[in-house]
């Protein structure tokens, strides 16, 4: 009922509302929400966030097959 209501309410938008229609319906589909228990959608860079480790080594990324391997460093 409510998807026919609101098709008939854009039918009857000028044409150049309906881009921003559009922009909106995008901005929503890409907001991050809250599901219906109140619990923000899963988002696995949060859980790569928590679980990162500062190591202390600073060339790590330069010198990963050193630091994997033993392989002299660059």
């Amino acid at each position: 009922m409510l998807t026919k209501k609101m098709k008939e309410e854009i039918a009857s938008l000028p044409g150049e509302s309906l881009m921003e229609i559009e922009m909106l319906i995008k901005a929503l589909k890409t907001q991050r929400t809250v599901d219906r228990l109140g619990n923000a959608p899963y988002n696995v860079f949060d859980e790569i966030t928590e679980r990162a480790t500062d190591i202390g080594i600073r060339d790590l990324s330069r010198n990963h097959d050193h630091y994997l391997y033993g392989a002299d460093k660059q």
